[in-house]
């Protein structure tokens, strides 16, 4: 006999289905709640943020800022105030016409005004509020950078200077008697008429940026070497602007007659260039690397030196080929110096730099590939600027749009390459890797520097940076003697990283060498220790966080916003049947908080905060992520038995879920707790993750390989 059930009447199995598919309902709707929350996540920051600036504010003494005069001008009415004639006010504070100044940024301005007597010209930070009223897009901007400067109208909405700065340079060229021109006027008032409320007209955008901004910008000081350390043009790293609208980026085109450092064939073809190119038994790409150099140099005039430190007599036969090949081949200069030693990358480079007869110097590894004309120019126009320190070059990997290399930034944990593994293709960061940027530093795969400034800064460092950092060196000594470093981001060279060494990171004994010259490099340089002014301070400090954002997480946990919660025993019973590797984890950061805040040679020397960080992500494969309640899982190295858990707290990751395809609501992967000192005995700690599914029994397991030290 075959059961028919009546159909009116449900099924237990029928019943459960229904009763999960609302369960499942239910969580999805808190996850998009969640993900709403994520997105809101600026917005609350800032209005902490803003609560501990207003309470720094009023424990201030503003009586230096009071007695100065200001007056807020839009963008649009901009140059008929200034060539009106008017009476001006100490202070003029210039700005887009859409968007609100900050409750606070007059009062900051006028301050920082009456704090630098020597500065005229000042710009701060600036947000947006999108459709829902919330704040969202935060522009936190580097300190005065002019190459950037050059680039890109990186002031963006809002600006201030002092009025008798502008007096000095009369934009324009007019006269007093033009002042009082009716024409003249009219003119400007038609201009003002025709401005679009957020996208300023061609003439009016120039006259903004090349007129007034890159004049008083040169006046100030602001492209020449910087003396004691001081930068010419000021920067309130606050918010000081809020637009309504995405920002529209103005680019160097608006200043096309005063654009300094511009290429030109006459000033590329009078300035002798050595290429230094460290090499050793690596024929076949050392190879490649000159004949792309020939195919794409057009017209600046090179050597080639290259600097062998012990290839085999076969490999040196063949590069000696290389040598004479292209001497006759591309009729250039190239010399060849062969000496066998351990693999010392500074000396190696020294060595060929006291045999260089150029002005400009270009360190270049031999895994470099050029795919692009006129690349060498693109190098020099900037290297042979006065003010100019070390230049370098947007690196790809091999054949692809993926980004290796796009300047060096200095956190608390050491240098990193920002942008690295993300697509060319995409704008990050309101354009950074498509524009000419000043950095703190380049690699020095491809570094080109004046020779009188690598002289001047005493050249590599052949004891202390023999393999690793030695790059980093020599840019921080040339930033520390006052020139601003470059990376042209807006040309590319492929680069076949690490084919000459391998992967330090795969061998232990390398990874120990790189940490002492690590430890090496931030003794050497105490001033600069998590400091880059090209980096600004609020933005993220996790040496894994490739793109420019604000870690939230960290400055709630920073601003003792996040509540710290204490592990528990894990009193039931993990069984084996859990453990499945569809639960993936990635555990990225799990130590104290002292050295997420100050990195690992620095003592932690803030009061309250201290305690254990975890951060990371997971995530279960094909599955609806919303439905599991995830726990942080300690299991104590001593004795397995003893296990802790704590809850985690979500956070939103873009970056994972974009290399995922098969999940669902996949975009609240990250995860991070903190806890106090304390909460756990001392020792050793593996970290895992357990997950339960809130609308089945089903229980998910898995165990990293990051190990928590906790102290005595």
């Amino acid at each position: 006999m075959i059961f028919r059930p009546h159909p009116g009447r449900q099924t237990d199995s029928m019943i459960k289905e229904k009763i999960k598919a609302a369960l499942v309902k239910r969580e999805d709707a808190k996850y998009e709640d969640m993900l709403e929350d994520s997105l809101a996540l600026y917005n609350n920051w800032y209005r902490i943020h803003k609560r501990k600036v207003s309470e720094k504010l009023n424990s201030t003494d503003h009586s230096g800022g009071e007695k100065l005069s200001s007056e807020v001008v839009r963008y649009s009415h901009l140059r008929s105030y200034l060539l009106s004639g008017a009476e001006f006010p100490d202070i003029i504070i210039a700005c887009d016409d859409e968007g609100t100044i900050t409750d606070y940024a007059e009062k900051m301005i006028k301050d920082y005004f009456a704090a630098n007597r020597n500065i005229s010209l000042v710009y701060g930070d600036e947000d947006r509020i999108d459709e829902k009223g919330r704040l969202v897009d935060p522009w936190l901007k580097s300190d005065w950078a002019p190459d950037t400067f050059l680039s890109t109208f990186y002031f963006g909405s809002i600006f201030a200077f002092r009025s008798d700065l502008f007096t000095m340079i009369n934009p324009g060229g007019r006269t007093a008697t033009d002042y009082e021109a009716k024409q003249s006027l009219s003119a400007d008032r038609e201009e003002e008429d025709k401005a679009a409320r957020s996208d300023l007209d061609d003439a009016m955008a120039s006259w903004i940026y090349g007129k007034l901004c890159l004049k008083m910008a040169q006046a100030e000081g602001g492209f020449s070497r910087r003396s004691n350390g001081r930068f010419p043009i000021g920067h309130i790293p606050e918010v000081l602007f809020h637009r309504q609208s995405k920002p529209v980026m103005w680019d160097s085109r608006l200043i096309r007659d005063s654009l300094t450092g511009r290429y030109s064939q006459e000033s590329a073809a009078s300035r002798l260039i050595s290429i230094i190119i460290p090499s050793k038994d690596n024929p076949k790409m050392l190879l490649r690397c000159v004949k792309t150099i020939e195919q794409y140099t057009i017209s600046s005039p090179y050597e080639l030196i290259i600097v062998d430190n012990g290839s085999s007599p076969e490999n040196r036969k063949e590069i000696e080929g290389i040598v004479r090949r292209h001497m006759e081949i591309a009729e250039g200069m190239a010399s060849y110096l062969y000496e066998p030693m351990e693999f010392n990358f500074s000396r190696m480079c020294n060595m060929g730099a006291e045999q260089a007869n150029g002005e400009l110097l270009l360190f270049l590894n031999d895994d470099i590939e050029i795919r692009r004309p006129g690349w060498l120019s693109y190098l020099s126009e900037k290297a042979k600027l006065p003010y100019v320190g070390a230049v370098g070059m947007k690196l790809l990997y091999p054949g692809s749009d993926i980004i290796q290399h796009a300047g060096v930034v200095n956190l608390k944990a050491g240098p990193v390459h920002k942008l690295q593994y993300m697509d060319n293709t995409d704008e990050h960061y309101f354009g950074y890797n498509k524009g000419v940027r000043n950095v703190i530093a380049v690699t020095g795969a491809c570094l080109m520097v004046r020779a009188e400034v690598f002289t001047d800064v005493g050249g590599f460092d052949e004891e202390r940076f023999a393999v690793a950092f030695n790059d980093v060196d020599l840019c921080y000594r040339i930033y520390e003697a006052g020139y601003y470093n470059v990376v042209r981001n807006n040309m590319y060279l492929y680069h076949h990283e690490s084919f000459s060494r391998g992967d330090d990171r795969k061998d232990e004994v390398k990874s120990a060498r790189l940490s002492r010259e690590l430890e090496t490099l931030l003794r050497a340089h105490p001033d600069l220790y998590g400091k880059d002014p090209f980096y600004h301070p609020l933005l993220s400090q996790n040496p894994v966080e490739s793109d420019f954002v604000i870690d939230m997480e960290e400055e709630l946990i920073r601003d003792e916003a996040i509540v710290m919660v204490t592990p528990q025993r894990f009193r039931g019973r993990l069984q084996e049947s859990w453990i499945d590797p569809v639960l993936r984890l990635g555990v990225e950061y799990a130590n104290a908080l002292r050295d997420w805040y100050l990195g690992p040679f620095a003592p932690f020397a803030t009061e309250g905060n201290t305690g254990y960080y975890i951060r990371g992500y997971s995530f279960v494969i094909n599955a609806d992520n919303a439905v599991y309640e995830r726990k942080l899982l300690l299991r104590s190295s001593l004795d397995p038995a003893v296990i802790y858990e704590l809850p985690v707290e979500a956070r939103r990751r873009d970056d994972i879920a974009a290399n995922l395809t098969d999940q669902i609501n996949d975009r609240l992967t990250g995860f991070f707790a903190v806890f106090p000192e304390g909460a756990v005995p001392a020792g050793d700690y593996t970290v895992g993750m357990l997950c339960r599914d809130r609308t089945s029994r089903q229980r998910l397991l898995n165990w990293s390989d990051v190990t928590l030290h906790v102290d005595e």
